[in-house]
């Protein structure tokens, strides 16, 4: 899996990515203390404005899961910018119905009192439900208690511990009784894996409860063990706030609940961030340091202390009965043998052979009669062979020891090499996949655009037709019209948003007779010779020989003013005339159900479903619709029907809510319009009036007045 955690990502560390996502390549995109790791497949880059370039990443890595966290996780944080970035990241997700978002946001929505805070937090989650819906995504709403972090120093508890350091003081905003709700980054990881793990489809709103029956006094009470001269303050008049009761649905569906105080954790991480802001260390500390930066010298001094210990033993012990039977410095010789090693053996036995002719020499004996006695030999023969025995075991060990570490070391080496080459051979079989399906001519985009074209409501073809040739025609000036060859007209459905208002809402198709006749043999119909008031390309879509459709390009560029751009475009047209046609014999075949017996009103259902659709295109400037409510109270419904069938253009629906209110939809109608059809339907005996909203269940909203 391929996850994004974004955000406000300053409280994500290493531990919290290896245990929610331990199996995912992860990207964390924002300001945080973390470093790219190529190795455990993360890497980490600051959060990018640029909307062409975040797009380019998310095509690039083609994320399957994003974790959104919100600016609201941080408690008295700040909140500037959110609903911008949550934009973006969402927009980005559009037609990928198999991502996995989850907007990870703060606890202000579970509180008892409504504040600032608490309406735009529901502004928030609104916005995601919202783009989730008119883009065909799941978005799993997680309600958090607030995270904590000694690292972040955007962070309250970082804020604390700064201001206990400058100050040995801190005043907090909340009266001393007031609850504090905090969620550990390592309960968070746990809950994050579990939902991922066990994912559905259903969008969902998961509320997790305050765990920890904890308040600020505590915290105070906690902060002045760690610091004794610490003075801590409360605020006197304060708004008491409370977390609503716990559905317990995370507990139910998920099996967990928070395990871990904010309280446990607070002397670890008191420690870890004096640590990390060079508290001075400790006399102990001091000599560790020391003693680890000279080791020959520290060794040195060892032997010669341990000598001059062994020779007091001696001297003292040397003639008492028990002591006798053992050789003091023999021992001396085996323990430096045995612990540094063959060269401190050796050492050990030559000292310790010294020590002996001293020995020797106060018994009365001389020097060169023990060298002339062979039996005097026997002791120092010992020496130096335990010497050079432990030494000699102590360094093989060490050796062996050695080679175990450095052929672990390699095996790791050629693991992470041979993990690093099949990470990159995946890299470049996504990569490759991309190639072929992003290829404009290859047969992996061909399935790709049908696939995109295999629907059955003839106004979301249109969406994504529009769609798929901007894509890959790479030109965003494309508009629709269908044709009615009864009266010579065609209408218009849809055009891109960049030429939005450019195409007219109604064509004559006597005024392009020059394009007509290829087009009715089934050619594109190319304007080289720049016809004033032509398209540069028309294309036609035929149903039964007969032409039922435009597919029309504004403008072109000098590059696309070719033969291949125009059997590119051919191709493209033709799958499009296929769906079309599958689409309009499917509306067919079910438009008995569709509408009222006798007429054509559309039943609720159905009008619903195409206001829906229409609302859709108009949300991404693809089309544009009015919304009139119909009073026919001085005629049958049948009546009002054969009016509005006469009175308005054939893409124009109307339809009857549960209520039996008559609705209008025109299309693609603009203000300077509305006011003539509304006069020719009053004209009529029919009375309009315009809705602002579109329609929901058997209800209305927002009439103007």
């Amino acid at each position: 899996m391929r996850t994004l955690l974004v955000g406000n990502t300053g409280y994500i560390t290493n531990k919290f990515v290896e245990e929610a996502f331990p199996e995912s390549l992860v990207m964390v995109m924002g300001d945080t203390n973390i470093r790219k790791n190529r190795k455990k497949n993360l890497f980490v880059r600051p959060f990018v404005k640029n909307e062409k370039e975040l797009e380019d990443i998310f095509s690039t890595y083609d994320f399957e899961q994003i974790i959104y966290f919100s600016n609201y996780l941080t408690f008295h944080g700040e909140t500037r910018g959110e609903a911008e970035m949550l934009r973006k990241i969402l927009q980005l997700c559009r037609g990928k119905r198999n991502m996995r978002i989850v907007y990870l946001t703060g606890p202000e929505r579970l509180y008892d009192v409504t504040t600032g805070k608490t309406l735009l937090v529901s502004e928030m989650e609104n916005l995601s439900r919202e783009y989730a819906k008119l883009y065909k995504t799941t978005v799993k709403i997680i309600r958090s208690p607030y995270l904590y972090s000694e690292q972040y120093e955007k962070d309250f508890l970082n804020t604390v511990f700064r201001e206990i350091s400058a100050q040995q003081k801190i005043t907090f905003q909340e009266d001393e009784s007031q609850r504090m709700f905090f969620l550990s980054m390592q309960d968070l990881a746990e809950l994050m894996y579990k939902i991922f793990d066990n994912w559905d489809e259903d969008e969902e709103i998961l509320n997790i409860a305050d765990g920890f029956d904890h308040c600020f006094k505590d915290l105070g009470d906690k902060l002045t063990e760690l610091c004794p001269h610490l003075k801590v303050s409360y605020a006197r008049y304060s708004i008491m706030e409370n977390m609503l009761k716990d559905d317990k649905i995370i507990r139910y569906k998920y099996g967990w609940f928070p395990k871990i105080s904010i309280l446990e954790e607070l002397p670890e991480l008191y420690e870890h961030y004096q640590e990390r802001n060079n508290i001075k260390e400790g006399r102990l500390d001091s000599l560790k340091h020391i003693i680890s930066k000279h080791k020959a010298a520290v060794r040195v001094a060892e032997f010669a202390a341990f000598f001059i210990l062994f020779e007091l033993l001696n001297g003292i012990a040397g003639n008492q009965a028990q002591f006798k039977m053992i050789d003091l410095r023999l021992i001396f010789v085996v323990l430096f043998g045995s612990t540094y090693g063959i060269n401190y053996g050796i050492a050990a036995a030559a000292a310790e052979s010294l020590s002996l002719i001293r020995a020797f020499e106060a018994e009365g004996s001389s020097w060169y009669v023990l060298f002339y006695e062979p039996s005097n030999w026997i002791p120092f023969i010992f020496y130096f062979a335990v010497g050079a025995i432990c030494g000699y075991i102590r360094m093989k060990n060490k050796d062996n020891v050695q080679f175990i570490k450095e052929e672990n070391n390699l095996l790791q080496e050629k693991f992470l090499f041979t993990r690093e080459m099949y990470q990159e051979t995946i890299e470049d079989k996504n990569l490759y996949k991309k190639q072929i399906l992003g290829s404009k001519d290859s047969f992996g985009k061909i399935f790709d655009i049908t696939r995109k074209l295999d629907v059955i409501q003839p106004q979301e073809l249109y969406i994504e037709t529009i769609r798929v040739l901007e894509d890959v025609l790479e030109n965003k000036t494309f508009g629709l019209y269908t044709l009615n060859r009864e009266n010579g007209y065609g209408r218009l459905e849809t055009a891109s948003a960049q030429v939005q208002g450019n195409y007219p809402n109604s064509i004559k198709l006597s005024e392009y007779s020059a394009a007509m006749e290829e087009l009715e043999n089934g050619n594109v119909w190319a304007n080289r010779e720049f016809l004033e008031k032509y398209p540069m390309y028309m294309a036609g879509v035929r149903k039964n020989g007969e032409l039922v459709m435009l597919i029309c390009i504004q403008q072109a560029s000098r590059e696309q003013m070719s033969l291949y751009f125009l059997n590119l475009f051919k191709i493209l047209s033709g799958l499009v005339e296929t769906s079309l046609l599958r689409a309009l014999e499917y509306q067919k075949a079910v438009e008995y159900r569709q509408y009222v017996k006798g007429t054509h009103i559309l039943k609720t259902e159905y009008f619903e479903e195409r206001l829906k659709v229409q609302h859709d295109m108009r949300e991404q400037k693809l089309a544009s619709y009015v919304l009139l409510k119909v009073e026919y109270s001085e005629m049958s419904l049948k009546e009002a029907d054969e009016i509005l069938r006469s009175k308005v253009r054939e893409n124009d629906v109307w339809g009857i809510s549960e209520s039996k209110e008559l609705y209008l939809m025109l299309v693609q109608t603009d203000k300077e319009a509305l006011p003539i059809i509304l006069a020719r339907l009053k004209q009529a005996g029919l009375v309009c009036r315009q809705i602002d909203e579109e329609l929901t269940g058997n209800n209305r909203t927002g009439e103007n007045k």
